[in-house]
């Protein structure tokens, strides 16, 4: 083995470790306040309102860090194309863990009032910023130094954001293990704190990292964007809309998990730790499954994985609630994990390579952010909470059933129009360049 290869092959796995355990770290803190928004949020800071309307409104908070999200993508996404991927993941990374901890250290609406939500609602932003640019940062930095094995090395920063799940689900669960005098006052608290301890192993690892060698040789030719959302909206329109279209299916754990944990508890009477345990085991298989789906496309394409697990995924949404509602809480837990593992993670495992694959490097971290981000603010983070709403308007859950089977036939559209929707775009920048050629 060469010097080179060798170098080649250290920073190959600096790099994948790095991302990798920094979305670890990173969606720790994101997962984390979807667990306590769905448990324990609507006691402590929304106590005024009945149940589901505090459900509701702890929802509404969750689904705020959706809607700036956005704002982070675009803002971090140029920075990650002009300035560097490294930075920006350092960047973000911060602005994740400090809002976290702090989340950790507020008080309750018993003890300031109205000012608790409101305190919880502006770490929420700064939560969602940071989220923005994070994980399409890490796909980024993952895919650009994978070579001919992009679909298996772009999926650990997926499966990393499984065993966030694990571990904010786990932590949150042993707490749950306390009287609950003593989780409601405290306990609660501890697994939020716990970032700030997180947060500097996450520094650690992306300082030592290298910059994207793609990254590295755009800027060197001088090929980088200046705005790289607006040239990719120009000169890539049809294929960013079938990069937002396949976002839709791969976030159905927001259903799969997140609804089902406060739905299974507070509307079917499950016991919370059972529904727990069913996310960190679905979160478990899923981890694995993100890889496995993603070493596949390497062989077999991106196109017809995310086609044929999305399809599957929606006929299986249409019986999910069903199932659900008539089994036992066990029955819960199985339920929960073919959904996510396969259902949801049959599209996620793939996604990243998948996105890498269909834009070009000098605006690739700002196209990847913008499709995920503006669809997560749009339709996938505002699931849960129109999820909950849908549930108490019909006092049925067939609604949110047809809505999930809807989103994931989006994404089966969308990544089997992808091919069409590059040509297109080609052949428009064409017939641009010869006008303004005779211009």
């Amino acid at each position: 083995m060469t010097t080179e290869t060798m170098s080649k092959q250290k920073a190959l796995g600096s790099t994948i470790f790095a991302s990798t355990i920094g979305t670890v770290v990173e969606w720790y803190d994101f997962i984390l306040y979807a667990t306590a928004a769905a448990l324990i949020f609507n006691h402590l800071f929304f106590p005024q309102f009945d149940p589901t309307t505090g459900i509701i409104a702890s929802f509404a908070t969750y689904t705020v860090g959706f809607l700036v999200r956005p704002l982070g993508g675009i803002v971090f996404g140029w920075m990650g194309d002009r300035i560097g991927r490294k930075p920006v993941l350092m960047l973000t990374l911060l602005m994740m863990g400090i809002s976290t901890t702090l989340i950790g250290c507020l008080p309750t609406y018993d003890s300031i009032g109205i000012w608790a939500p409101i305190l919880l609602l502006a770490l929420r932003v700064v939560q969602g910023l940071g989220a923005g640019a994070e994980y399409a940062g890490a796909v980024v930095m993952a895919g650009e130094i994978a070579g001919n094995r992009r679909g298996f090395f772009a999926s650990l920063p997926a499966a990393a954001v499984d065993v966030a799940t694990i571990l904010a689900a786990g932590v949150f669960a042993l707490f749950t293990l306390l009287p609950e005098e003593a989780f409601m006052s405290w306990g609660w608290r501890v697994p939020f704190l716990l970032s700030g301890l997180v947060l500097f192993l996450g520094i650690y690892i992306r300082q030592k990292v290298p910059e994207s060698p793609e990254f590295l040789q755009v800027k060197e030719e001088r090929r980088d964007a200046k705005l790289p959302v607006l040239e990719v909206l120009r000169d890539h329109p049809r294929t960013m809309l079938a990069a937002m279209g396949a976002n839709f299916a791969p976030n159905l754990s927001y259903v799969f998990q997140t609804f089902t944990l406060a739905y299974a508890t507070s509307k079917l009477g499950f016991p919370r730790e059972i529904i727990l345990i069913g996310v960190m085991l679905s979160s478990a298989f899923g981890a694995v499954m993100c890889v496995v789906f993603g070493a596949l496309s390497d062989r077999v394409g991106r196109v017809p994985i995310m086609a044929m697990g999305s399809a599957a995924a929606a006929i299986y949404s249409l019986v999910y609630f069903q199932l659900l509602g008539a089994g036992t809480p066990w029955t819960a837990v199985v339920l929960i994990i073919i959904g996510h593992a396969i259902g949801a993670r049959s599209s996620f495992g793939v996604q990243p390579s998948f996105y890498c694959d269909i834009f070009p490097t000098e605006v690739r971290y700002s196209a990847i952010a913008f499709a995920r981000e503006v669809t997560g603010a749009l339709f996938v983070g505002p699931l849960p909470l129109l999820a909950t709403a849908l549930v108490s308007w019909y006092e049925s859950a067939w609604p949110v059933a047809v809505i999930t089977a809807l989103y994931c036939l989006i994404t089966t559209v969308s990544v089997l129009s992808v091919e069409k929707a590059q040509k297109l775009d080609a052949e428009a920048r064409e017939r641009r360049g010869l006008v303004e050629q005779k211009a």
